[in-house]
């Protein structure tokens, strides 16, 4: 770690000598663990500070809507270094999706999908509509097709434009764009048995479909389990026959956006993990 970085953190938390450990190295931050009490942030690029300070003021209003531990930056160091700093949660990643949490994990997203629009927009996120969030998703498209399917064999070459055009020929334009997390997988999602702990790593929150956040816990987790918590998630949001689709979408689109981050920033090991998840979630 950087000593000017160590001597800011030791200040910040009036610390003495503090042991700092790297638990994640994350696309946009790295995470330091220090003295087994805190988690460290610290961005990787200029343009993820903003998104930190966006992060810093949705979630302690946030975490009065979903009832459920979100961090909380107890400091944020924005000056010539930044990094933001928050008291470790308790809990592991979840490891095993069982279906004593999928009621839990329901109530939990149908609370942050209802979360004030007016009032995440004045906590400065981006106003997204069904039109802008379809323009988005084109733009990433095109990304892909440019970039990523000359890496692929032509077979799949084939298969992957059929993947697109079904997304954006289906899409429909009532959809309404909420507060989602946007990055909710095992490693953000923490547990103790059968009970969540938390919900960690906001750093990509936006207003978007609903139906990103269950790519992974409709088509990453056990049948039962995904059965069990799309009819809880129904029960509380209204049905939305479209979203078990769009969510399949956005699951077979994860490792995409890991080969476009390895291309851009010289990663031939993202690349290549990103290109074995592609070929594992193409449809047939």
């Amino acid at each position: 770690m950087d000593e000017e970085l160590r001597r800011r953190i030791e200040a910040r938390l009036a610390l003495d000598a503090p042991t700092a450990v790297e638990i994640e190295e994350g696309w946009d931050s790295s995470v330091l663990e220090v003295d087994g009490e805190w988690i460290v942030r610290v961005p990787r690029r200029a343009d993820v500070r903003e998104s930190m300070r966006v992060e810093a003021r949705l979630l302690p209003e946030l975490g009065a809507v979903v009832r459920l531990p979100v961090p909380r930056f107890e400091f944020v160091e924005d000056s010539d270094v930044f990094f933001v700093a928050y008291r470790k949660l308790p809990g592991e990643p979840l490891a095993e999706a069982s279906p004593p949490l999928a009621a839990e994990l329901a109530a939990f997203l149908a609370a942050l999908h209802g979360f004030p629009r007016e009032r995440a927009l004045r906590l400065g996120l981006e106003d997204v509509d069904a039109l802008g969030w379809l323009n988005r998703q084109g733009r990433l498209i095109e990304r892909c097709a440019v970039e990523v399917v000359p890496l692929l064999a032509e077979d799949e070459r084939l298969r992957a434009p059929s993947m697109f055009d079904r997304f954006l020929s289906s899409w429909d334009g009532s959809v309404e764009t909420v507060l989602v997390h946007a990055d909710l997988g095992p490693a953000h999602i923490l547990h103790s048995g059968s009970s969540l702990t938390g919900v960690i790593d906001w750093s990509d929150a936006c207003l978007g479909d609903p139906a990103l956040d269950l790519a992974w816990l409709l088509n990453g987790t056990p049948r039962r389990f995904a059965r069990l918590l799309l009819e809880a998630y129904a029960s509380k949001r209204g049905a939305d026959a479209n979203l078990p689709e769009r969510a399949l979408f956005y699951h077979r689109l994860g490792p995409w956006h890991e080969v476009l981050f390895g291309i851009k920033h010289e990663r031939p090991d993202l690349i290549e993990s990103g290109l074995a998840g592609i070929r594992a979630r193409l449809p047939e």
